[in-house]
């Protein structure tokens, strides 16, 4: 396991390498500097403050000195918030994004999981095509739409719930829903569809025939056969989840890092952008190791 683990570890330096070389000729490829959208200021100074942050180097001479401060765990000076770092400002955004993200993780679960195991065991019955047909429909619906309408719903029209920012746990109801809602649609087809799966299996056929209880059945031999799919999901849903904070933070107005990271485009401020980018890229590969590892726990067929 150890092995394992270490050759996952070793093999993820080259990835976060080609995700950071790309990024950064993205982003320095993108028209305007981080300096061109602040107010009117003499060439002069502008050439200080290019000069100050290295911006007036050769583009490889920059990509060498970003490596090098990479290698350090220092993701460099933010452009735009003065006097602040880059990893000061991951430091601050991370538990917001990670408490949003992940409560909406755990509802999607809590909720996701036995609407799915219901509708697989009411197949084909009216349960089982009112849940196909409201996951079908958080799906359908994206979060930039869903958040507004919320807004309006219960800030606007009702004024049950705060509209933005960040203060009590009302705050946190509207962003934790809207970002859950489309993970609900896809735990409840994910769900229902590997259950169903489980249930057609030869095995359960045989403990039917041996005369098990229907809870034995179901909670000893379906549901760990059923849930392995969910865990597979569970990797890439988590950083996802995270990501997806992106638009909802931007839209209630939360200081998290998918806010700072859309500021950052914005911007132009290259250390910002990049050093999100790769946080969220060590958070990627992390949560996929986790996901494979606790994989083989759950399932004795596999081995590493």
């Amino acid at each position: 396991m150890l092995v394992y683990i270490a050759r996952r570890l070793l093999g993820a330096i080259p990835t976060l390498f080609i995700l950071l070389t790309l990024s950064f000729v993205l982003v320095h490829s993108a028209p305007g500097s981080p300096f061109s959208n602040a107010r009117r200021i003499p060439p002069q100074v502008r050439a200080e403050l290019e000069a100050k942050y290295h911006l007036d180097e050769p583009l490889i001479e920059q990509y060498g000195r970003y490596l090098y401060n990479i290698a350090h765990f220092d993701f460099g000076p933010s452009y735009r918030y003065q006097d602040t770092s880059v990893n000061e400002l991951i430091a601050t955004g991370f538990p917001v994004s990670a408490t949003i993200g992940g409560f909406a993780l755990v509802i999607a679960l809590l909720i996701g999981v036995p609407l799915g195991l219901f509708a697989a065991v009411r197949q084909n019955r009216v349960a089982d095509y009112a849940t196909t047909s409201g996951a079908l429909l958080g799906i359908s619906v994206p979060s930039f739409v869903l958040a507004p309408l919320m807004i309006l719903a219960f800030a606007v029209y009702r004024d049950w719930l705060p509209a933005g920012g960040l203060g009590g746990w009302q705050s946190y109801v509207m962003p934790v829903a809207a970002l859950a809602l489309a993970f609900i649609a896809y735990v409840v087809r994910l769900t229902r569809a590997s259950t169903i799966e489980v249930l057609r299996s030869d095995y359960i056929r045989t403990a039917w025939a041996k005369g098990l209880s229907a809870p034995r059945v179901f909670f000893v031999h379906v549901l760990p056969a059923a849930i392995l799919p969910i865990v597979s999901f569970l990797g890439p849903a988590a950083a996802a989840i995270l990501t997806g904070s992106v638009v909802i933070e931007q839209i209630f107005g939360i200081p998290g890092l998918g806010r700072f990271f859309v500021n950052g485009a914005l911007n132009r401020d290259y250390t910002l952008v990049l050093g999100i980018v790769i946080f969220y890229g060590i958070i990627i590969i992390g949560f996929n190791l986790v996901v494979d590892i606790l994989y083989g726990w759950l399932d004795p067929r596999v081995s590493y």
